[in-house]
């Protein structure tokens, strides 16, 4: 017979403390160019990427196990993508956190970079570029929506549930904000991260 015992047992290993793969940490990069203008730094991701190839993007990535904090994972993942020393990175502060779609918390970190010197990590950053702050404050965004369904497989068995629609059921809705910028477009949780960036210090 199983016992409470038993049961405790088996889930003992279950427990886990912190959860970090429930967690990012993304870096906002502020340079300053030699007429003494602020820009933010935005890279491109590579087309090799499975996930959003050509995006654009802060560097950043998902806590791993060494990170203490989400400032470490945005100075770590900025390293190694931009292939800057963190050490010349100045933390400023951060913003609120943003959950994405998929349910990752999201920690953006507001860092100056001191080095402009970089040495890109070329399976995940295909080129970097820089936005004035400025251009920011006097360009809001534009939005539109996005909607998340669910559709029942091929093999669903039907037939143990009723009523059950074979069609796309709409789940969510969330707004997605674009800007654009030159020949770029900055859109969706990035551009979401830089509109709270911009609201923040207006």
């Amino acid at each position: 017979m199983i016992s409470i015992n038993y049961i405790e047992n088996k889930l003992s290993n279950q427990i886990k403390t912190p959860n970090v793969a429930e967690k990012a940490g993304v870096l906002i990069p502020i340079i300053q160019n030699t007429q003494g203008e602020l820009h933010l730094l935005f890279q491109i991701r590579s087309a090799q990427l499975k996930w959003q190839p050509n995006d654009i993007c802060f560097p950043g990535g998902r806590m791993e196990e060494q990170d203490k904090t989400p400032i470490d994972t945005a100075l770590r993942e900025t390293q190694e993508e931009l292939g800057v020393d963190a050490k010349t990175i100045k933390v400023c502060g951060q913003l609120p956190p943003f959950i994405s779609p998929l349910g990752l918390k999201i920690y953006p970190i507001i860092g100056h970079l001191t080095c402009l010197e970089f040495n890109l990590n070329q399976d995940e950053v295909a080129d970097v570029f820089t936005v004035p702050i400025e251009w920011f404050m006097a360009n809001p965004p534009t939005k539109s929506t996005m909607q998340t369904a669910f559709k029942p497989a091929d093999d669903f068995p039907f037939h143990l549930v009723k009523n059950r629609s074979r069609n796309w059921q709409k789940h969510a809705q969330h707004e997605v904000h674009f800007y654009h910028y030159q020949q770029y477009t900055i859109w969706g949780l990035t551009a979401k991260i830089v509109q709270s960036f911009i609201t923040m210090i207006r």
